[in-house]
């Protein structure tokens, strides 16, 4: 526990929050707001801000929830804004408010407080607007709940980030075998192993968010949040010809059933938009489904970097060729779009705009080929969507776009990658990759796809052959699990991939790698 004195050496420290923090754990705080506290989507005068009342401890006649906003993280002065309790999400009891009017570049400690009790104490900066020297970018993904604990969330809290960019699989709609670890079972109020009504998909937050490593994250650090496909639906797409959504791997009676697909659609974007700090509304009284809901948007970090965020589900065309791993390939690979129209154009757009020295492009599924004896790993990742692919790397090139750095989830891996024009010309780079691992869903190490895919005995045979047969690919790591840090300067973009012990929840950290791009440079180097 830090002391006063201790506090005033620090400055404003993020370890006093933490230890605060780890104080109003011990107290009533649980009792009133179960699942702490959380930020997102910052901008240079706003912030979201989210919390969750338990609904056991709401009184007759005390009819507002306070949110206290401060410069100091003592709250010795402090703004109070009363929330009115009908603001109160009726189905999750969840509250998201947009605050406006903040100055740019400033930080802010918040809390909510109700009946005398007062919530987790949070922190956020906004956005800051002209010269920016350096920010640093903490980028996660994929966190199955049964699979392991969150201790890389512990180290989050203590990053001092701008923002926690989370690449999706933030839930799995899915209870995938019994757990890893004690004390994390799932087991859906509808009595199935899947989720199919919106009190499973409630349930599945309620369970993820009930982690005090997750809560102590979302407390200290603004998330921007976009989903993979575990939100809704394992490797979903979507058929334009029907106007459905395609299931490809869940039971019959889900899939075959268009009316009950559709209603998890909806279940599962209300379920999200509750829970999710995002600056995002809801219309369902749309005819088009592709028009419920819309989270691709973009962040501007002063003259630094602007940051675009894409959704690479909702839009998608179906898988292409004969099966989804392990495929030879064929040539609807060149005419599937994963992107859709409307967002890719806008996607170009955000390309295109000027003013930021790096484009930071937060992308879920795996950009670089990684072929291994002719056979493509997953075509449900861009090896699926090739000519979109190259139209993205070609324009990327024609504008000269040479400081672009991708973000990536989904794999379950560590990657670092040059994304070439010709993938034979290592003088062609216009973009880096760096893939974060997951937070704790399983990778290679525990099941093993390659055999699936390639049909191959052992993880370290995979890892090998997929870095020989695929020269721009400079770094994997398939037995992992941790978080990716983006260190973004004026001279470089710099990449930490951190891991952890899943199976250990007071694991510590070990570097893994650390890559530099350098600006206006087109060269990748590995510095550890």
């Amino acid at each position: 526990m830090l002391t006063r004195r201790e506090f005033i050496g620090y400055g404003v420290s993020t370890l006093f929050l933490l230890s605060l923090n780890e104080k109003l754990f011990a107290s009533d705080t649980p009792d009133v707001f179960p699942l702490g506290i959380a930020s997102g989507d910052p901008t240079q005068n706003s912030i979201v801000l989210w919390t969750k009342l338990n609904p056991d401890v709401i009184k007759k006649g005390v009819e507002k929830l306070n949110l206290h906003i401060s410069n100091d993280p003592e709250f010795k002065s402090y703004q109070t804004l009363p929330i009115d309790l009908k603001f109160l999400n009726p189905k999750t009891n969840t509250l998201k408010i947009t605050v406006s009017d903040l100055k740019p570049g400033t930080q802010y400690y918040y809390r909510f407080e109700y009946r005398g009790i007062s919530s987790l104490v949070g922190k956020f900066r906004t956005l800051p607007n002209g010269k920016v020297d350096n920010e640093k970018i903490i980028f996660v993904t994929c966190q199955n709940y049964p699979d392991g604990y969150y201790p890389a969330y512990r180290h989050i809290a203590q990053e001092e980030a701008l923002m926690v960019v989370h690449l999706g699989d933030q839930i799995y709609e899915k209870r995938y075998g019994n757990p890893r670890v004690p004390g994390r079972d799932i087991q859906f109020p509808s009595g199935k192993d899947i989720a199919n009504t919106l009190e499973d998909y409630i349930y599945l937050y309620n369970t993820y968010l009930s982690d005090k490593d997750y809560q102590l994250a979302r407390a200290t650090t603004p998330f921007v949040y976009i989903w993979d496909d575990h939100e809704y639906a394992n490797d979903y797409s979507f058929d334009y010809s029907k106007g459905l959504y395609v299931l490809p791997t869940h039971p019959d009676w889900i899939k075959n059933n268009p009316k009950l697909v559709m209603e998890l659609r909806k279940y599962a974007i209300y379920a999200w938009n509750a829970f999710t700090p995002a600056d995002a509304k809801i219309n369902f009284s749309d005819s088009n489904p592709l028009k419920w809901i819309k989270i691709y948007r973009d962040f501007k970090i002063g003259d630094l970097a602007h940051l675009i965020c894409t959704d690479e589900r909702s839009y998608r065309d179906p898988q292409p060729c004969d099966k989804r791993f392990g495929s030879l390939g064929c040539e609807d690979q060149y005419k599937t779009s994963m992107l859709g129209k409307e967002q890719k154009e806008w996607f170009f757009e955000k390309l295109k705009e000027k003013g930021q020295r790096w484009k930071v492009w937060a992308n879920e599924v795996q950009f670089v080929e990684g072929k291994i004896n002719n056979l493509f790993g997953s075509l449900d990742a861009w090896s699926g969507y090739l000519g979109e692919k190259q139209e993205i790397v070609d324009f990327l090139d024609q504008n000269k776009l040479y400081n672009t750095v991708i973000l990536t989830g989904d794999r379950h891996a560590t990657l670092i990658a040059e994304v070439r024009k010709d993938n034979k010309n290592p003088d062609s780079i216009v973009a880096v990759e760096y893939m974060t691992p997951a937070i704790s869903s399983v990778n290679a190490s525990e099941i093993p796809f390659y055999k699936r895919n390639f049909n191959l005995e052992n993880v370290e045979e995979f890892t090998k052959l997929e870095l020989e047969q695929n020269p721009w690919i400079r770094h994997i790591n398939n037995k992992n699990w941790g978080y990716g840090v983006l260190e973004l300067t004026k001279d470089y973009a710099d990449c930490k991939i951190w891991s952890v012990n899943k199976y250990d929840p007071n694991s510590d950290k070990q570097l893994d790698c650390h890559y530099r791009y350098l600006d206006g440079k087109r060269e990748l180097k590995k510095i550890s």
